[in-house]
């Protein structure tokens, strides 16, 4: 039997250089805090946590940092603004000085990680390439045993299988999945769709002035054994309240994978 998740997501940060990049660094610092405040058992970033693929020193250091405060295993997958690159951002990077317990999916046709201690798997793919034949959502696998099975994706939802749209996620994909929760990227509005036995989730962007509210937003999710995935929009103001950085043991990984 799976013992109750609760799931903090966010999507789109677009943290960038320069002063016009602090309001989104305090708003992904806010997240951060949330994710403490909530005591959150699974911190899930759905794609573009960078606005493009150059970014440099300083604002890495920050990601590290903001990443290293998290007690939670913590996944990442790539975005069409931070795709998967020869020397782009997140080939650069190395998520081992944030801690073990950050893992990005970095593999191009899926890939798994199992947390035991959760009860629980994700499954992302890593984006190569923004583009029309690119489907977030091929080769998502069966349920592993009797695990909470979450899912991750970066793409544009529509109803018309035959969109020449790149990214594309479709209902029959998001039905046929079979995911427990679906936290998805690349739409600014929180927005919710339910196919089949699958609840799949936009969380909107931690920071105001990238989306369509007067405040930014990110998802909490908890679910439970026997119920449907219960959601929250929470509001993010970009006014972090701590400055402390909470650092992890690197001997441990929080989960394996392939």
């Amino acid at each position: 039997m799976n013992k109750p998740l609760k799931i903090a997501h966010t999507s789109d940060v677009h943290l960038h250089d320069g002063d016009d990049g602090m309001p989104v660094r305090h708003a992904f610092a806010e997240v951060v805090d949330t994710v403490l405040d909530i005591q959150a058992d699974l911190f899930l970033i759905a794609g573009d946590l960078f606005d493009h693929t150059r970014i440099e020193g300083d604002v890495i250091d920050f990601v590290y940092q903001q990443l290293a405060r998290v007690p939670c295993p913590t996944v990442l997958i790539t975005g069409n603004h931070d795709v998967w690159q020869e020397r782009s951002v997140l080939q650069r990077m190395d998520f081992r000085q944030a801690g073990h317990h950050v893992k990005l999916l970095d593999e191009p046709e899926g890939m798994m990680v199992e947390f035991p201690e959760l009860h629980a798997t994700v499954w992302g793919r890593c984006m190569l390439d923004h583009a029309p034949n690119n489907r977030p959502m091929k080769s998502a696998p069966p349920r592993t045993r009797d695990l909470w099975h979450i899912g991750m994706a970066h793409g544009l939802y529509m109803d018309d299988p035959e969109s020449e749209r790149s990214s594309l996620i479709t209902p029959q994909e998001i039905a046929a999945s079979g995911f427990d929760y679906l936290a998805l990227g690349h739409v600014h509005a929180h927005r919710r769709m339910h196919h089949g036995d699958t609840i799949a989730c936009y969380p909107g962007v931690p920071a105001a002035h990238l989306g369509t509210r007067e405040t930014g937003s990110m998802a909490i999710v908890e679910l439970t054994p026997g119920k449907p995935a219960c959601i929250t929009e929470h509001a993010v103001l970009g006014k972090p309240r701590r400055t402390e950085h909470r650092t992890h043991r690197t001997d441990q990984p929080a989960g394996a994978g392939h």
